[in-house]
């Protein structure tokens, strides 16, 4: 690894500091990473609904009157077994069936939850909740009551906090749901492919953005967004593969483990042999399961591993899993400062966004004649995304005002989002009363306002990128003592040297494929001769014969 010549804007120390956290604001802040990181939202988003389409399609609530509940069925199940030497009475029968449709009930509501409508991986980023609206919360904590302000700010923490998570939280919670003992098969193949999607999503996008901030945090030259994309391209299969092969591997000590148990049902073998005297060889593999997920917590570290020392897949690993377990206080101490300065970045970004919005539709409300010609732009924001409360902000004070309802799913109990109009006849003879040119400019001024909001949600995504690098950079000058400003570069390769005098480079391939250098000896130069003196005109010499 070469350092290449620092950037004027940036000048590299030998340590890097606590307060170096802060510059991640205004390294996450550049447009290009922004721009990537809202396509990445939404390209994740869009593979989400349809996989949660798809395989939502043939769920439904289990009836308490199915067979599978009926006495007569666990009658069946548990034919030739015995309490105390006598047969099951029809009671017991009775709540085995009650205590079986209860924990199909669990699992469809926790299926919902993630691919029904609304749910959690359903949910399209621009209708998705995440705590009131900065904007709405600033004037309301200035006239508000004290127990009015304390409710804003839970609701602050309870939704602007996890905009900084969600690359972490939405890579572990398929996983986390895999693990829960109600998720059928089907359920688990469908988390797996999320899980998958995920990852070969932020392979790519993460990737660029982390490439972009490692060069821009190591003080080199400028990077463009097509050298970073160039940079991704080449080892996309080592971001891809970084995160996937200890799921992989979790999965199948997973599957070894449930083949030990399948084999675990034989009587006497299962019971005395396998879970008996076997039982250390359960725990051992739990212990390994164990320590691959949490090391999976460092999964932002693989990335950043590669975008800053260019390496394979294998150092990414073994670089992430190294230094959560060699430093682990280290990582949890800058994850929790990145954590809590960013979310107050954010909030500030998501008030700014939200503050341009609305002064701008402010503004051009205020055209004169707009009142008598019934023209008030209010009606360009009724198909306005409702994630961050832009929708209830905008059409505040139009005959289409909403309220903020943040409704629970009806099947889960979650909060979800939700609006209801302030004046429901009104708001229905407003909408019923646009033109027909209107409702396409509404259309359209929606895709706009999608846009901004993507980017604005898209900075907690780079955020967290940026601060992945920033990160790692701190971890491996604490374990590796390396310094912050060493970072691989695509000219890092030498260029090769002129060949000296007298050795000719052949323009063709010799036999066998090789082309091998041929020398020249240089022809002899005669010594200069010089010129006659005569009467007359001075005459060149004669060159010699030959």
């Amino acid at each position: 690894m070469t350092d290449g010549p620092p950037d004027a804007g940036y000048t590299p120390r030998t340590a890097l500091t606590w307060a170096d956290t802060f510059k991640v604001f205004q390294v996450a802040l550049d447009p290009r990473k922004l721009a990537v990181a809202a396509a990445g939202i939404l390209v994740m988003s869009l593979g989400w609904f349809l996989l949660s389409y798809l395989f939502w399609g043939s769920v439904s609530e289990p009836s308490r009157d199915d067979p599978r509940f009926s006495k007569e069925q666990v009658a069946k199940d548990w034919q030739g077994r015995k309490v105390n030497g006598k047969d099951f009475t029809e009671d017991q029968l009775a709540e085995e069936g009650v205590r079986r449709h209860e924990l199909a009930v669990k699992s469809y509501k926790s299926w919902a939850d993630l691919a029904g409508p609304g749910g959690r991986l359903r949910t399209l980023p621009w209708n998705e909740y995440r705590g009131p609206n900065p904007f709405s919360l600033v004037t309301e904590l200035v006239s508000g009551t004290p127990l009015e302000r304390q409710q804003l700010a839970a609701e602050f923490f309870g939704g602007t906090v996890p905009v900084l998570v969600e690359p972490l939280s939405k890579l572990l919670l398929p996983m986390v749901r895999m693990l829960d003992p109600s998720a059928t098969l089907g359920q688990r193949f469908y988390l797996l492919l999320c899980l998958v999607w995920s990852v070969a999503t932020w392979a790519f996008f993460g990737g660029v953005i982390t490439r972009i901030a490692a060069v821009q945090l190591s003080g080199k030259d400028r990077l463009s967004l097509p050298e970073a994309v160039k940079f991704v391209v080449a080892r996309y299969t080592s971001y891809l593969l970084s995160p996937l092969v200890p799921v992989g591997l979790i999965l199948v000590i997973a599957l070894l483990m449930a083949l030990y148990g399948m084999v675990a049902l034989i009587p006497f073998v299962g019971d005395v042999l396998l879970y008996g005297l076997g039982l250390p060889l359960v725990l051992l593999g739990g212990v390994v399961l164990a320590v691959l997920l949490i090391g999976l917590v460092g999964y932002p570290l693989m990335f950043a591993t590669i975008s800053v020392e260019g390496t394979d897949t294998f150092d990414a690993i073994s670089r992430a899993y190294n230094y959560v377990f060699q430093a682990p206080w280290t990582y949890l101490g800058r994850g929790l400062a990145a954590v809590l300065y960013g979310a107050l970045v954010t909030f500030f970004v998501v008030f700014a966004g939200s503050l341009a919005v609305y002064m701008g539709k402010w503004a051009v409300s205020q055209a004169p004649l707009s009142e008598y010609t019934n023209r008030k732009p209010d009606y360009l924001f009724i198909y306005a995304p409702e994630s961050f409360g832009w929708k209830e902000l905008l059409l505040k004070g139009s005959p289409a005002e909403q309220m903020d309802a943040t409704p629970a799913n009806p099947i889960t109990g979650r909060r979800t989002i939700g609006s209801v109009d302030v004046n429901p006849s009104a708001a229905n003879d407003y909408r019923s009363s646009l033109w027909l040119t209107e409702k396409i400019g509404a259309a359209l001024a929606s895709i706009w306002l999608t846009l901004v909001l993507l980017l604005v949600i898209g900075f907690g995504y780079s955020y967290f990128w940026c601060a992945s690098v920033l990160i790692y950079l701190a971890m491996r000058q604490k374990v590796d003592e390396t310094e912050p400003d060493e970072i691989y570069l695509d000219d890092d390769a030498p260029e090769p040297l002129p060949p000296p005098a007298g050795v000719t480079l052949p323009s063709g391939p010799a036999a066998g494929g090789l082309s091998l250098p041929t020398t020249t000896a240089p022809e002899p130069v005669a010594p200069p001769v010089p010129p006659v003196k005569v009467d007359g005109p001075v005459m060149p010499p004669t060159p010699p014969a030959g």
